[in-house]
């Protein structure tokens, strides 16, 4: 069994602690969750959240391992207050155009009566046994269907009768430096990584139903420095990847083109943003903020708006290029979610490049008497303490041999930590 040194009795004994930590270009963000570890014990309630500005991280990738350090420490001291834990261990997201993803398969003969957890461990290492450059590390090696005597197709293959397994996986790997120089931010910060997770696998646990996954469907979550992409059809993860656009690009934009502080821009983009000029009121204007004893401004809204519009447009376009392959099959269209997706306009643009259906994805699957938590902006940290609490369930479910409809789940059960350090 896996040591889970982090989570401890709370409530009672059936009762434990998750940490997920989203590691982001502008912001660090905890979530604390408590959950029965009962198969069907509910959501995971959110106990405490911290979050602190990102220093020494740009674009994913990690500049400066002490100031990320003590960025992570301030995260997660706020969170520990609000929650009345020691916060030891985390899950935690990584991203970054380092990021890569591709296809592998693999095939036994079966030598037993029937398929068992043995022969499926057996052909997933068989997936998984690619050459990978010394300077990659290998994040996730997830199953995305089974094929037992030729019939495809097949989502579980326990307990069936067969002589001959394939499977065809994806694997998703890393930069070794960014893995490393993340774990030991963490590590300089007084915590252990329990698992390193991609976010946008993350997100999609948070944000998307598993019948999204069946018919087809997008996670885009626009973050801070990049936009991650996750592709699910037939309810497996098909493509992935990783734009280096975001919401910090917004803000750079605006406080070029009204030429202001980064600080100010970004409150402005929270406050007044908005994609399409054609949500924007001829007489609508807003009203800025200076510092150093300067007067504020007064602007019509347009001007901001004549901003963010082209920008908006170049992501979506860069998005629809990225899943042009799969638009017939995402039968569910996309779900944004992350903090820019919230700006006025971002869904109804994205339906009219994208010519597919788009909602805001919130986190589900959690309770809290914080309503910040519902936001698109905790997506990803509430996913990473989502799919925490459901590998630790996973080690207490007895294995029924039915199929796992989740793909996070599936992971763990059969996969398990890649990481060994």
């Amino acid at each position: 069994m896996m040591n889970f040194g982090f989570i401890r009795e709370v409530g009672g004994k059936d009762e434990r602690i998750v940490v997920g930590l989203d590691v982001g270009s502008t912001k660090i963000c905890t979530v604390v969750g408590e959950f029965s570890i009962e198969p069907d014990g509910g959501p995971v309630n959110v106990i405490g959240v911290g979050t602190a500005p990102s220093k020494g991280i740009r674009k994913g990738i990690i500049t400066n391992i002490e100031n990320m350090a003590e960025s992570i420490r301030v995260a997660v001291r706020q969170a520990e207050s609000t929650a009345g834990v020691e916060i030891k261990a985390v899950h935690i997201g990584i991203t970054g155009g380092h990021i890569e993803c591709f296809s592998s398969s693999g095939v036994i003969a079966v030598r037993e009566k029937e398929i068992g957890r043995k022969e499926v461990d057996s052909v997933i290492d068989a997936a998984k046994a690619v050459a990978i450059p010394f300077d990659r590390e290998m994040l996730h090696v997830i199953p995305v269907g089974f094929t037992v005597n030729g019939q495809d197709g097949i989502s579980d293959p326990r307990g069936m009768q067969g002589v001959r397994l394939e499977t065809d996986v994806r694997i998703i790997t890393g930069a070794a430096t960014s893995v490393q120089n993340l774990i030991r931010s963490c590590r300089r910060a007084g915590l252990e990584v329990m698992e390193v997770i991609f976010q946008p696998l993350a997100s999609a646990e948070a944000v998307l139903t598993e019948d999204e996954k069946e018919l087809g469907v997008a996670v885009v979550d626009i973050g801070g420095g990049t936009t991650d992409i996750a592709i699910f059809r037939e309810g497996g993860i098909c493509h992935s990847s990783v734009l280096a656009v975001g919401g910090g690009n917004f803000t750079n934009d605006i406080a070029i083109g009204l030429r202001m502080p980064a600080r100010e821009a970004e409150d402005v983009k929270k406050k007044h943003g908005c994609t399409m000029i054609s949500m924007a009121g001829e007489g609508e204007h807003i009203e800025t903020e200076s510092g150093g004893g300067k007067p504020g401004r007064s602007m019509p809204r347009r001007y901001l708006v004549e901003i963010l519009q082209p920008r908006a447009e170049e992501l979506f376009t860069l998005i629809r290029e990225e899943i042009r392959e799969f638009h017939s099959d995402m039968n569910s269209g996309v779900v944004l979610t992350g903090g820019a997706a919230l700006m006025e306009g971002m869904d109804v643009m994205a339906e009219n490049i994208l010519e597919l259906p788009v909602r805001i994805g919130s986190p589900a699957g959690i309770d809290s008497v914080t309503e910040e938590i519902y936001g698109p902006a905790y997506a990803t940290a509430a996913g990473l303490a989502l799919i925490g609490a459901e590998e630790y369930r996973m080690e207490y479910r007895p294995h029924s041999g039915r199929a796992l409809t989740s793909i996070t789940a599936r992971m763990r059960e059969w996969v398990g930590d890649v990481f060994r350090f």
